[in-house]
């Protein structure tokens, strides 16, 4: 019958294992032990001498009484106290910070102290049998037991106290950020033509891939959302100063190591990663991969606060693509938005949610926007297509989860802001028009039963309000043919609903467009401000002047299918 060992001893056999069997380990061993052999040798060379007249000169000393039998027991029980400290610290750590040894033992200042107290106590054994054989060795029994005791008394609290606070959640992201952000630094001082080695290449990739893996499993086993955040967040910062390094990265870093290919994240990915490698996104792609899947967890989990926190850093991420001009991250960013949206449909439609929704969608347009300002215009009409597609499949889920409707008011509104920038910045007149079209698509699906067009479209105006919104826009800026477009599109509306409920629902827009304020009396996760708000209420009567003109020449309505 096999049996387990408590957690403690587990955690003990791990550290003595990577005490004696890491390289980085052993490196440290031999700076102490060198260290405490030379400062021995100092010690009894040019201040014993002087130390020895000052201690016989006030007190009564005998050296060859020097009791020296207690000294091995106290540095084994001392050097015991501190593994046994940092056993208890780290098994409980462990718990909530997984990995945590491996994060341990690559700290210097933590592997430097263990061993010096192992020193410490190797030298008081060695110098006590050596005196036994009759070597006398009085100058290294007083270094030992007057400044290296002390000196350990008076540490090992502190020290104890150091890895106590290092054990910290936020004390261990900041160590692995730093960590990868030091390993990517190192790596943009060699240039981007230097000669990897193969061995630095394949540690160097596989440290930042350990420390992006041990991130993600932070997401998932801390149970603080505090601490969640700062992972998501330092996901970003991350990316961001990888960013800054990227162009001044050795060539040979793109390629990806075998060491690393067995990743998880890129087992189900081997035919993409000569184009990964291509691009130069691999980096970029495993963060956003173990992103996207603390997005779908905290959808699960129905926490919007943190789902929300994962779509803004992939826009700004989005946005800082496009100021370095890196365009195939541009388009990894677009794809994952658009898987964000996929998963949150799903979620959305099977709990009549659309919460989470209604936040991604809010920095999808937000990244819109920035492909706007810098003139993306294949980009653009790549994104509004998107819009126009999930708007029909949140459309087509209403009848199982209807609050979804309120999202196509949300991409409503989204599409409005990027074609007023459009607008604003001046865009190509045919370019703009194909992008207006889809906007007036978004409550003109096809194949739809009339009963429930009628019944949705006369209670959820909100995608027609943003058209009429815009046609005010319009107006406002002396462009009266747009508003004509926009007013005819809306004689769709009164063909389907007919002369007296057509004017009961326009009559319930123009309202809400007069009188609504540009914030609302309620607070959400984007503030209170009101989407539905309109500068330009003024224009009202003409607009309405225009569809008149459309009724007027209305004579036989059109068939709905």
């Amino acid at each position: 019958m096999q049996t387990t060992l408590p957690a403690p001893l587990v955690t003990l056999g791990l550290i003595l294992r990577r005490l004696l069997a890491t390289s980085q380990s052993l490196q440290a061993a031999v700076i102490v032990f060198t260290g405490i052999l030379l400062a021995d040798r100092l010690f009894t060379w040019f201040i014993f001498p002087a130390y020895k007249d000052f201690l016989e000169t006030r007190f009564s000393v005998t050296w060859e009484l020097i009791d020296t039998a207690f000294a091995p027991v106290v540095w084994v029980v001392f050097t015991g106290l501190v593994l046994g400290s940092l056993t208890v610290v780290i098994t409980f750590a462990a718990q909530s910070v997984p990995k945590l040894i491996d994060l341990y033992m690559s700290h210097w200042m933590s592997l430097l102290y263990v061993w010096w107290c192992i020193g410490c106590t190797i030298h008081d054994l060695s110098i006590k049998i050596i005196a036994e054989s009759g070597i006398p060795l009085v100058p290294s029994f007083i270094f030992n037991y007057h400044v290296l005791l002390p000196l350990f008394l008076l540490s090992i609290f502190p020290f104890i106290m150091v890895i106590l606070i290092s054990t910290k959640t936020s004390r261990v992201i900041q160590s692995l950020l730093h960590g990868a952000d030091k390993t990517l630094e190192k790596l943009s001082k060699l240039g981007p033509d230097a000669k990897l080695p193969e061995s630095l290449h394949g540690s160097r990739q596989y440290f930042l891939f350990e420390a992006l893996n041990q991130l993600a499993d932070l997401l998932t086993y801390v149970p603080y959302k505090e601490s969640k955040a700062e992972v998501i967040e330092g996901f970003g910062w991350l990316l961001d100063r990888y960013l800054d390094y990227k162009p001044k990265l050795p060539n040979k870093f793109f390629k990806v190591h075998p060491r690393v290919r067995e990743d998880i994240s890129f087992r189900t990915m081997q035919g993409q990663l000569p184009e990964l490698e291509e691009a130069h996104t691999f980096f970029e792609q495993k963060a956003l991969v173990l992103l996207g899947n603390g997005y779908i967890t905290f959808l699960e989990t129905g926490q919007f606060d943190l789902s929300t926190l994962c779509a803004e850093q992939l826009n700004k991420l989005g946005k800082r693509a496009l100021e370095v001009g890196d365009e195939p991250l541009i388009e990894v960013v677009t794809i994952r938005f658009n898987t964000n949206v996929r998963f949150g449909i799903k979620h959305g439609q099977t709990n009549n949610e659309p919460r989470n929704l209604y936040n991604l969608v809010f920095h999808y347009g937000e990244f819109v926007r920035h492909l706007v300002e810098h003139n993306a215009q294949t980009r653009v009409k790549t994104c509004f297509g998107h819009f126009v597609f999930y708007g029909q499949n949140c459309f087509n889920a209403c009848t199982q989860a209807p609050a979804l409707a309120f999202i196509l008011d949300v991409i409503a509104v989204e599409m409005n802001k990027a074609l007023i920038l459009m607008h604003q910045k001046q865009w190509d007149a045919e370019f703009f028009q194909e992008r207006f079209k889809q906007f007036l698509m978004l409550d003109n699906f096809q194949n739809v039963d009339r009963d429930f067009a009628v019944n949705f479209f006369s209670k959820n105006v909100g995608v027609r309000l943003m058209h009429i919104g815009l046609a005010l826009h319009f107006l406002n800026k002396g462009e009266e043919e747009k508003a004509h477009q926009v007013a005819k599109d809306t004689m769709q509306d009164y063909q389907l609903l007919g002369p007296d409920l057509f004017n009961k629902t326009m009559g319930m827009i123009f309202a809400r467009l007069k009188f609504a304020g540009p914030t609302f009396w309620e607070d959400t996760d984007r503030g209170n401000l009101n989407m539905y708000y309109t500068p330009h209420p003024q224009h009202i009567e003409r607009f309405q002047e225009l569809q008149q003109e459309y009724m007027s020449e209305l004579t036989i309505p059109m068939k709905v299918a």
